[in-house]
This record gives C-alpha cells, sequence and structure tokens, in this order.
C-alpha cells in the first residue's frame, strides 16, 4: 500500500492530512491522566511521522512529547513513502507485546487500560484489564464474538469518565471466571 504512495510530506499535509482530529476527547483525558502522573502510550499500527505530527498539532509539543508513541516507522524521500515495519507481525506492530513489557516493570496493582477500534488493536484485547472498543468497529465485532468483556466508546470522554471512577474507588474491576476482568 504505501509503495503507491508518491506524493510529498508537504503535499500529503496541504492535500490530505490538515484535516486530521483527534477524538475531541482525549485532550481532557490527556490532561486527567498527566494530573495524576498516568502513563499514555499510544500504540499504533500508522506512521511515527503522521502520528508525531498530529498529536504536537492537537496537544502543544510539550504535552505530546510526554506521551509514549510505540508504532511503525515511515522514511519519506522526495515523493516516495517507504513503511519501517516495528515487527514482523501481520500489521507490523504486535500491539500485545507492548502491554506484555509494560505489566514486567509496573507496580503490582496498576491497571492497563486499552483503548481499541479495529483490527491491529485485537492482539492487545487480551491483555487488558480494562478494554474499550469503539462502538461497531471491528475491536468490538470481535470481543462480541469472543466473548471478550469491554466497554463500548464514541469518545475518551467516555474514557475519562470511566478512569475517573476507578480512580475515585466508585467502580472497580473484577476477574470473571473467563479470565478477563470487567468494571463493576
Amino acid at each position: 500500500m504505501w509503495n503507491a504512495v508518491h506524493i510529498s510530506w508537504e503535499e500529503a499535509w496541504t492535500e490530505h492530512l490538515n484535516d486530521c482530529r483527534i477524538d475531541p476527547g482525549f485532550p481532557s483525558f490527556n490532561d486527567y491522566c498527566r494530573d495524576n502522573k498516568f502513563p499514555i502510550t499510544v500504540i499504533s499500527s500508522g506512521l511515527y511521522p503522521l502520528i508525531s505530527r498530529i498529536m504536537n498539532q492537537f496537544l502543544g509539543e510539550d504535552k505530546a512529547g510526554e506521551i509514549e508513541i510505540v508504532c511503525n516507522n515511515g522514511k519519506i524521500q522526495d515523493r516516495n513513502w517507504r513503511i519501517i515495519w516495528r515487527d514482523n507481525t501481520i500489521y507490523g506492530n504486535d500491539k500485545s507485546k507492548t502491554l506484555m513489557k509494560a505489566r514486567e516493570t509496573a507496580e503490582e496493582n496498576t491497571i492497563f487500560i486499552f483503548c481499541g477500534d479495529g483490527v491491529s488493536d485485537i492482539s492487545a484485547a487480551r491483555h487488558a484489564d480494562v478494554l474499550f472498543a469503539r462502538k461497531d468497529r471491528d475491536l468490538e465485532f470481535y470481543c462480541k464474538r469472543e466473548g471478550i468483556p469491554y466497554i463500548p466508546f464514541d469518545t475518551f470522554a467516555e474514557i475519562e469518565q470511566v478512569t475517573r471512577a476507578l480512580v475515585e474507588g466508585e467502580s472497580r474491576i473484577e476477574k470473571t471466571e473467563t479470565g478477563f476482568y470487567k468494571v463493576i
């Protein structure tokens, strides 16, 4: 797919990407996590140059710079784009590996929240304590089919609401008989 892209970086932004927007609830969610010293990691099958620029554009360089981005990379030279895969899996970035690695160094009571929407998020779905799946997207369909507990969402405002409830003790997570967790 990326071999078929033949536009310059400037053309990509001017003609296609200037209209990109992040989820309207994400800046508030990010601020809440920053205030509580909860790290955010963006795990994506996208390209670092694109994701980084979009995050900088909407959050500012200081806030965006605090967010770890784990994704594929890309090299853009003249009018040619080449993807540099993070690993050899189908989407070039097995997101479950990032979650498993984070668990190795996290405190025992750390709750891992994962938010996703597409098929590239399926590998991570089984490794989150709290899983959010965007409504009517592939990850939600997968979770329904496989019986994986998840919370459907439209915007990060909903994710922030559940996170706040967990932090304030209004909700908690409980392990189900399937081995997955659910928020109660």
